[in-house]
């Protein structure tokens, strides 16, 4: 099975435990708990258990659209790379709201990507599959996703 694969289960044939990691996050959104602690306890959940699931559970609905996705990458240092990996954003109709690309070491540059997915036309899984496959791209991986 692919890493970081993207797949759909109800709810009720998971362990409580992701159910209530999606109840922390909606009490924190809300404003209806202060501090993740707060909301740990609000649900019964430990503090250690919400942050090791907190980036890879997430609530799905149908109608959603316009999420924004963060992603990590490690790029080549070679002239076109980042371009090419803007270019396949753009292709599938991604809208880039900030790029942050630090001093290569050894000819490695690590890159975060904030994406708002509302117009595209592929899935958060086809978008890191087409950005691993580019000339030059090393890693990516969703480090976010709300």
């Amino acid at each position: 099975m692919p890493e970081n694969k993207m797949i759909i289960i109800q709810s009720n044939v998971l362990p409580d435990v992701f159910e209530k990691v999606i109840e922390v996050k909606r009490l924190l959104k809300k404003g209806e708990a202060a501090t993740i602690q707060q909301a740990c306890e609000m649900v019964s959940l430990s503090r250690s258990t919400f942050y090791k699931y907190k980036d890879s559970v997430f609530e799905y609905s149908a109608q959603e659209r316009g999420r924004i996705i963060n992603l990590f990458m490690l790029l080549k240092h070679e002239p076109g790379v980042l371009s090419d990996i803007i270019n396949v954003i753009a292709d599938m109709k991604g809208n880039i709201l900030t790029i942050n690309q630090n001093i290569p070491v050894f000819d490695v540059a690590s890159l975060t990507i904030t994406i708002d997915t509302k117009y595209m036309e592929a899935s958060p899984d086809e978008l890191i599959k087409s950005l691993s496959e580019q000339k030059g791209c090393k890693k990516v991986e969703i480090i976010a996703m709300e």
